[in-house]
């Protein structure tokens, strides 16, 4: 839940920066997930993710499938730290499966890779299909290429317009905690394939049922601002 905040705080921060607006979180809760401060004035923000692809009554199933591989990763990384202390950027690329990347750590621990100078780059390559980049880095970056570069969707306003009768259902409760002024923000984080969302120009605006204000950020690139 924390991390999970943590991230939602984030693209507010940023959405601000874009939208060159002066906002101060003055505290975070759950419904809504922030109040923010503008001047003398405050409002209620709702964070909600949203994205392309399949959808169920469980959510996104390609955001599953992202977070499964990105676990798998997760776990060689903290395997590696408890060895070695060395930033790496590890890219994986093709097939990855539990065998195949069972072998990943002990490759990078006979490679001494903590030795080698910034920059110092090799390429693990398994007959498999599997492919890892590993450059000495200033910070660590473990991740899933195949996740990452995919489809645009350039017609998402039916996914926003969804997402935005969903979080109505709970206006009631969140002017409750936060007061009149309630105010959306629907995220798509294009780093993933499940967040690839990228609004025209000269789309409508879609019904706010109620919110004071719906932002779309197609992050870390643009904000819509309906209104």
């Amino acid at each position: 839940m924390l991390a999970n905040k943590a991230k939602e705080r984030h693209w507010v921060e940023q959405a601000a920066r874009h939208l060159g607006r002066d906002w101060i979180v003055r505290s975070e809760r759950e419904s809504p997930d922030f109040i923010v401060g503008e001047g003398t004035h405050q409002f209620g923000l709702e964070v909600s993710e949203v994205f392309t692809g399949t959808q169920s009554d469980a959510g996104s199933e390609m955001r599953r499938r992202e977070a499964a591989s990105q676990t798998r990763i997760d776990a060689l990384r903290r395997a590696y730290q408890s060895r070695v202390q060395a930033p790496l950027r590890v890219q994986f690329v093709g097939d990855i499966n539990p065998e195949t990347l069972a072998s990943v750590v002990p490759r990078l621990l006979a490679e001494d890779v903590a030795s080698k100078p910034l920059g110092y780059h090799f390429v693990i390559d398994w007959k498999n299909g599997l492919r890892v980049h590993v450059t000495r880095a200033f910070r660590d970056e473990w991740f899933y290429v195949n996740d990452m570069a995919g489809f645009v969707d350039r017609k998402p306003m039916p996914k926003l317009e969804a997402r935005v009768r969903q979080k109505a259902a709970k206006l009631r409760s969140y002017r409750e905690n936060a007061g009149a002024d309630i105010r959306l923000l629907l995220v798509a984080n294009r780093y993933q394939n499940s967040g690839k969302l990228l609004l025209n120009q000269d789309e409508p605006s879609p019904d706010l049922c109620g919110f004071t204000i719906v932002y779309f950020f197609s992050f870390p690139e643009s904000v819509a601002v309906f209104q």
